[in-house]
This record gives structure tokens, sequence and C-alpha cells, in this order.
């Protein structure tokens, strides 16, 4: 999908633009090129976009995805956290990335549940079942969540506390790491899952801090980075309408 171009004196009607040119809803990711011309996107296509609209419809993934966990999903988040000695923040900002503490969540690759485990992995650490058995095991998310948390564990041990090439692994795998020379892979999914969590992860924070920090939305972490502030500038004074290139 061709990216759109537009400065436009008020946001909203960059947000009109986008939301009346697109068939079906979908996040939206900015880039800015050297000109100051922005490019936005419905995935982030390298690592110069940042996400600026999350998709809170019910869209392509067919469930909404909550700014925060229900109370038995956190329940479970706290109890993994304890049980393999992860800091709970760690865990919520991972499962919301993974899912938006959906439990019926679904990947295109196959990846399940609020952790977002591929059968095999889930098999791996813990998830009983074969086939059907374990499909159905894997949206139970008491069992999904102490799976996730077992594998994210076993990678933080495997990269001596590295959380970056850890979260790596996780969203690519550990073949990807390794072929990259133990380093985030260039993959532009998976460095901005990573700076994603990055941003929202607050070590150590207490839960009602990031209940806090829930309400008030992922994106605007990502925003006040400091590499973003000329983004910030720029979105703050608006864009004017330019019409995109033909292909």
């Amino acid at each position: 999908m061709s990216t759109f171009i537009l400065r436009s004196r008020h946001w909203l009607g960059a947000a009109l633009l986008l939301s009346c040119s697109a068939s079906l809803a979908a996040d939206v990711y900015v880039s800015f090129d050297d000109q100051g011309m922005a490019h936005f996107a419905p995935t982030a296509l390298d690592d110069s976009y940042r996400l600026l609209f999350r998709d809170l419809s019910t869209g392509a993934r067919g469930a909404r995805r909550a700014a925060e966990p229900s109370p038995e999903i956190r329940q479970a988040l706290e109890q993994a956290a304890q049980r393999h000695g992860l800091d709970y923040a760690l865990l919520h900002a991972v499962a919301q990335a993974e899912s938006g503490f959906d439990t019926h969540a679904v990947s295109p690759k196959g990846a399940v549940g609020v952790m977002q485990l591929m059968p095999a992995t889930a098999s791996q650490y813990g998830v009983p079942g074969t086939d059907e058995a374990l499909q159905a095991n894997l949206r139970k998310f008491d069992l999904n969540v102490n799976a996730g948390s077992r594998y994210l564990r076993a990678l933080l041990d495997r990269y001596d506390g590295n959380l970056e090439l850890a979260l790596a692994a996780y969203n690519a795998g550990e073949g990807a790491v390794q072929r990259a020379g133990n380093r985030v892979p260039d993959y532009a999914e998976t460095r901005n899952y990573v700076s994603r969590i990055m941003a929202a992860y607050q070590p150590g924070a207490p839960k009602a801090a990031i209940a806090v920090a829930d309400n008030t939305g992922a994106a605007s972490a990502m925003w006040t980075r400091q590499d973003d502030a000329k983004a910030v500038r720029q979105f703050e004074q608006g864009f004017m309408v330019v019409p995109p290139r033909k292909r």
C-alpha cells in the first residue's frame, strides 16, 4: 500500500482524509522526509515511522485493543511476574503491545492470545495439549500469560539481561537475532516493536502509575521522545494536503 503525503493547517483534516481514503480502519504511522513532508502508512515501513493513531475500532484483527487489562488478566500478569522473576511493568507493556490484552487475538502468522504465542513455543513453555486442545488452551489467559512469561524470562537469561535483544527475539525469533549478529534484526516491524515497548516500559513503576500511563495513551509516550522532537513540532504546526504521487 502506498503512503499518504500530507500537510494541513489542522491535524483533524489529515485524520479525516486518512479515514475517508481507507476502506478498513487501521493504525496510522507517520514519517517526515528531509523536506518536512509527512508520509503516512498503516504500518511502520521503516525505522523512521512512528505511531500516530492507534485503531481502537473492530478492524481486521476483529477485536478492540484495550489500554488496560481486565482485573483477571492483571492478576495473571502479576502472578506470572512474581513466579518468573519479572517486572510486572514489563509484562504489562509486552502484553499490551502484543494483543491489547485480548485473549482471542490471533496474528496472521498464527500467534495466539494475550502474549501472542506460536503453538510450538506455547508447548515448549508449558501450555498442554495438541492440535485443537492446544489452540483452546492458548486462549486461556492464565496458561497463555504463564507460558509467555516463561519464554520472556528464558530470553532475558539467554541474552544476559539485554532487554532489547530479548524483545527482538520474542518478536522475530531467536534465529533472527542470531543471524543479525546478536543485534536487533533490521526488520521494520521488529525495530518498531522494540522501540514501542522500551518507550512504554517504566521499570519498577507502581501498578497505579502504570494505570495512569495507560489512560493517557501509548502514542503520547512515543511522541515525547527526544529523537521525535522535530516530528512533534511539525505535528503541532499541522499539515497542508498534497495529492499523493501516482504510481
